[in-house]
């Protein structure tokens, strides 16, 4: 597959070829199918700038995606990408397309010079686990990270 997977940043022209997957994603997380609205929630992110999405491509098709938000340090002075979504479809994975579509964010976020990227995992999610840490990811045991849900 490695032949024919394309990795880059997607653009407003690659909307409606985003919608499938990421709501296969919404899915996965429990949420109902919903295309119109992750059509007009991705359309605000692109019309706002107010994420960075990378997709892999095999055969036209998006096959996985990740999405960055900008959040700042300001201790360090400096930007941390919060890596919010990461998507492979379930026919594509264990075969290379998740650390291809990661080396991707890290080429970006090393580029933006930002400090960090940070992510969370579901505590039952023990394949994401593995996954991140095998990406170099460390759990964080210096800072206690709340929710507080509205």
């Amino acid at each position: 597959m490695n032949d024919n997977l394309i990795i880059k940043q997607a653009t407003i022209q690659d909307l409606k070829r985003i919608v499938p997957i990421f709501d296969s994603y919404r899915e996965y997380f429990k949420q109902k199918r919903n295309p119109i609205e992750v059509e007009k929630f991705l359309f605000g992110k692109f019309e706002h700038l107010e994420s960075m999405i990378f997709i892999a491509e095999h055969q036209g098709e998006v096959i996985g995606f990740a999405q960055l938000y900008p959040v700042f340090s300001s201790l360090s002075l400096q930007r941390v990408w919060l890596l919010n979504d990461f998507f492979i479809s379930e026919a594509h994975r264990n075969q290379g397309v998740g650390k291809q579509l990661f080396e991707k964010v890290k080429e970006f976020t090393s580029l933006t010079m930002s400090k960090a990227i940070e992510l969370s995992v579901e505590h039952s999610n023990q394949k994401a686990w593995e996954f991140w840490e095998k990406q170099g990811f460390k759990l964080d045991e210096e800072f206690r990270y709340y929710y507080f849900k509205i």
